[in-house]
């Protein structure tokens, strides 16, 4: 895989991992961000990143926990451990792929991310 198809992978990922819970999408000013639905209790935190040496983009990628407090029972512990876990795993596999992309090739990336989201939004509407 090279750049772009990095980026596209690293969305699928995700999606997947999250069960679409929390998708890259772009953000205020144009920048990714990841949109967390309102019931996940952590959140991974996924930005691109200039490297000042070499121009190129990396991607910062990281997990959260969302705001929580309280104490809890069984089943809800257990419903954070298991969402920490599949995260944790996650922004490893991301790390470890260290995603890195030329500004011509985030720029392309940010561009079909928006059309796809504009599409899909346009789709909803209709339904």
């Amino acid at each position: 895989m090279e750049g772009i198809e990095r980026l596209w992978w690293a969305k699928r990922r995700l999606e997947e991992q999250t069960e679409g819970k929390q998708r890259l999408i772009i953000g205020a000013g144009g920048h990714i961000f990841v949109k967390v639905d309102d019931s996940c209790l952590a959140a991974c935190y996924f930005a691109m990143v200039r490297n000042q040496k070499t121009g190129q983009y990396h991607a910062d990628v990281k997990g959260y926990l969302r705001t929580f407090s309280g104490y809890c029972n069984g089943t809800r512990l257990e419903q954070l451990s298991e969402e920490i876990s599949g995260l944790a795993a996650l922004v490893k596999e991301l790390e470890g792929a260290q995603l890195s992309v030329s500004e011509e090739e985030l720029q392309e990336f940010i561009r079909e991310l928006e059309q796809q989201d504009n599409t899909a939004e346009e789709e909803e509407r209709e339904a």
